[in-house]
């Protein structure tokens, strides 16, 4: 069952991930904070267009996932499960979430004069909500099949 959980949260990160990613929502935010911010130029020369995209940032990609998926199961199902609480869930993930997308953002804030200051806290929310949401709906759903009770 670890494997299919592990799994699980590989698709369920991977959906709610590009989901969140490619929603004009998103989309719309970033490009106004980078242009309000005179950060624009740096998107342009830096970035990559997802239509260039290669093996290698596919390959980075998929790591990423996998790599998230993995310590949302070690780290905040599985306990959670062992625990039969969903709390653990949510606050392990949550932090989880949080750490990994600090690993990248306060280095490139610290990196990019141009750098929009107040994505470091949204980014570090939604790298927190997306594990969260990852976490808390896998062990919810085997907390419900086993039949267990969920304390918070």
């Amino acid at each position: 069952m670890h494997f299919v959980r592990f799994i699980a949260a590989f698709l369920v990160y991977t959906i709610i991930d590009v989901g969140w990613n490619l929603s004009p929502i998103a989309t719309g935010m970033y490009e106004n904070l980078h242009e309000s911010n005179g950060s624009k130029e740096i998107l342009d020369t830096f970035g990559k267009a997802m239509d260039t995209w290669g093996g290698g940032e596919m390959l980075a990609l998929l790591v990423f996932l996998l790599l998230i998926a993995l310590g949302n199961s070690y780290l905040a199902i599985e306990p959670a499960i062992k625990q039969k609480s969903l709390g653990v869930a949510v606050r392990n993930s949550f932090v989880l979430g949080c750490a990994a997308y600090a690993t990248y953002i306060v280095p490139i804030f610290i990196t990019f004069a141009m750098w929009p200051g107040i994505l470091v806290p949204i980014d570090i929310l939604i790298g927190g909500l997306l594990s969260l949401i990852t976490s808390t709906v896998i062990t919810y759903v085997a907390l419900r099949r086993s039949g267990s009770k969920s304390p918070a």
